[in-house]
């Protein structure tokens, strides 16, 4: 008797539906619950939330989420709920490229999430939708290569449990790799648009190292598979990607770190974690002793997966994977070119063992290996991640930090070595001429090195007070530092009252306006471009001389302008000159920054190497500049061409005969 196809259908996809419960496994009280899964904890030890130094938090090596993801988070969803797009990062480095970032997660769903929900709902629901759509992905891509219901369950809540999504579950790392198993299932079904969409996804979650790396595997997969049909949808997931993923590209060929994420292979060493899941102990549990980074080491997929997986070399599909598992956590052990942590690469190819430990499972035995795995994963990984409660995953800022705002106003603030960490300014509303950010332009560069002669990114720590006229020429209102500052030679700072603060403020007089017009200044071209305000009046050279930025003199006379922000990435500035001048925006400048004279294009020039300027002739009135980055306009025409080619397949298929879809039985000879 023939089973009606209703009555079989919860038997082929009630497993697969279970995997939707496993988070709630993994953060119980979170998913669903009061508690957030959440490293805000971090944000406690900092200053801008304290009013005595002090503090500890649960796991020290998974600070980014608090101290950098989140500021790049936040001017994201403000731009994206104000119907923005988010190109521009007034916050840190004195302006930065938003988009081009790289780990901004513009064009990951978790941001989505953050913009539509409020932030405690939206960190659980990214969390969760992380966890799930890689537990689902990897479940039909084993279920596609013949695996029964359970065996792909199995599958999919061991690569959900494995080591790189929940080491990286709040970075942009995970949000990045979920997205390789629907990739390679895409594969698998030779499909174009699937594996178009799928690829495009992995390109823009916010990690370009992780999507690399993805591309690898599957680039492998297709060639062992020969299913090299699907091959051209990666070419149309470029494409829908291009708006996010040129920017970054533009970037990284003008930063000067770059070069610095390379060449970082995994450490022999990390390899005794395959014995057992952490080896080397734990930096939660104050027991890591391994070498290197901690994040980086985490390699073992799961006893029972390992065991699973070995058990699997009996046969074809299974042994294959795990031979190409084990090929790739050899080739992370190279010192492999390019501007990426290769190390990583050991970590996102634990999914592979996943897929085997799935494909060797009998069905008689899938049900209790699977309750074996999520006990064994979930206890060994316990540590990884943690919940907080609402209030300590979105701390109040210190009180001392709003009278620190009012004072500043428009300006920057300047912290000196390492108060006021970069980014966190930005969490509470501070602009910072310092930021922490990859990459890091040539142009940050040049003016993270007239603040300290040895820059040192992404971070770039200040050791001592720069030259006071670099200081008023960025418009920074207070300099911060953990010591009080001797006033004496420094007649130009003073002592400001904030509050009880952890920290020592010190006020800038006499910091230069924001955007100000040059009537007796001359302006003089180098051969980088750069443009140096040379006067008579209150000139002080840089000490040492950093090319482009030679001198940052007060001319005077100056005119105030007044600025308009109609978002970070336009600024409207009326003007009123007799004569021609020169119109100084101290902000950083960059690449795409394009300026119009009462609506008259003119050229956004480098002054002093770092900042903005326009030339404006006599009897002006208006100045508009705007952010269009080369690679956001170019990326905007590529996805046009890719939805062009995505209706184009859809329609064929639509159109597509429905002879031409029916199997037809071989006679029998």
């Amino acid at each position: 008797m023939i089973r009606p196809h209703w009555r079989s259908a919860p038997q082929r996809w009630g497993p697969l539906l279970l995997l939707l419960l496993v988070p709630c496994l993994l953060f119980p009280g979170a998913l669903p619950g009061p508690d957030v899964v959440s490293a805000d904890d971090h944000l406690t030890v900092h200053h801008a939330w304290q009013t005595v130094p002090g503090g500890r938090v649960r796991h020290p090596h998974l600070s980014d989420p608090a101290l950098q993801f989140a500021a790049l988070r936040q001017r994201v969803v403000a731009s994206l709920r104000e119907g923005r797009a988010p190109l521009w990062n007034p916050d840190i480095y004195a302006g930065s490229p938003l988009l081009g970032d790289g780990q901004s997660m513009v064009g990951s769903p978790v941001t989505w999430l953050h913009a539509l929900l409020p932030a405690d709902a939206a960190q659980d629901a990214g969390v969760w939708w992380v966890l799930v759509w890689t537990g689902l992905g990897t479940a039909l891509l084993v279920r596609r290569l013949g695996a029964a219901p359970w065996g792909a369950a199995l599958a999919g809540a061991a690569a959900m449990t494995g080591p790189y999504p929940l080491v990286w579950l709040l970075h942009p790392h995970a949000a990045t790799f979920c997205w390789l198993p629907w990739l390679l299932w895409a594969i698998e079904r030779r499909s174009f648009t699937l594996a178009g969409l799928t690829s495009a996804g992995l390109l823009a979650g916010g990690h370009p190292a992780t999507a690399v790396h993805g591309l690898l595997i599957a680039l492998g997969w297709a060639a062992l598979r020969r299913r090299w049909r699907a091959l051209p949808g990666l070419l149309l997931g470029g494409l829908l990607a291009a708006p996010v993923v040129l920017p970054v590209i533009e970037q990284v060929l003008r930063s000067t770190t770059a070069a610095a994420r390379g060449d970082q292979p995994l450490l022999p060493g990390h390899l005794l974690d395959l014995l057992w899941p952490g080896f080397h102990g734990h930096p939660a549990r104050e027991s890591w002793s391994g070498p290197g980074s901690w994040a980086d080491g985490q390699l073992h997929p799961g006893p029972v997966v390992l065991g699973l997986a070995l058990l699997g070399l009996r046969s074809k599909a299974p042994r294959a994977l795990v031979l190409a598992w084990l090929g790739l956590v050899g080739l992370s052990l190279l010192p492999l070119p390019g501007p990426i942590a290769h190390a990583r690469l050991a970590g996102i190819a634990a999914l592979l063992p996943a897929v085997a430990a799935g494909l060797a499972i009998r069905e008689r035995w899938a049900v209790p290996a699977l309750v074996a795995l999520l006990i064994t994963n979930a206890g060994s990984r316990r540590d990884d991640q943690g919940t907080l409660s609402a209030d300590a995953h979105d701390p109040e800022p210190a009180p001392w930090t709003d009278q620190l705002k009012e004072h500043v106003g428009d300006g920057r603030v300047l912290g000196l070595g390492w108060t006021l960490q970069p980014n966190t300014g930005a969490l509470v509303g501070l602009r910072d001429l310092r930021g922490y950010d990859l990459p890091v332009s040539e142009d940050t560069h040049r003016l993270m090195a007239a603040l300290n002669p040895r820059p040192r990114g992404p971070w770039y720590p200040v050791d001592a007070i720069p030259p006071l006229p670099l200081l008023r020429f960025a418009t920074v209102s207070a300099v911060l530092s953990e010591s009080p500052l001797s006033e004496s030679p420094l007649s130009a700072l003073s002592s400001l009252d904030v509050g009880v603060a952890p920290l020592s403020v010190h006020g800038l007089t006499d910091p230069l306006p924001r955007a100000w017009l040059a009537h007796a200044a001359t302006a003089i071209s180098d051969p980088t471009h750069a443009l140096t305000i040379v006067s008579t009046d209150d000139a002080a050279p840089l000490s040492p001389p950093v090319e482009g930025l030679t001198s940052f003199g007060t001319p005077r006379p100056i005119t105030p302008v007044s600025v308009e922000e109609t978002g970070p990435s336009k600024l409207t500035l009326s003007v009123t000159s007799e004569a021609d001048a020169l119109l100084v925006v101290a902000d950083a400048w960059a690449p795409g920054w394009r300026a119009a004279v009462d609506g008259r294009p003119a050229a956004c020039l480098r002054v002093g190497g770092a900042f903005r300027g326009v030339f404006v002739p006599a009897w002006s009135q208006q100045v508009v500049l705007r952010y269009r980055p080369d690679g956001w306009i170019q990326g905007l025409r590529l996805f046009a061409l890719g939805l062009a080619l995505l209706a184009a397949g859809a329609l064929k298929r639509r159109l597509r005969p429905p002879w031409r879809d029916r199997v037809i039985p071989k006679s029998p000879t």
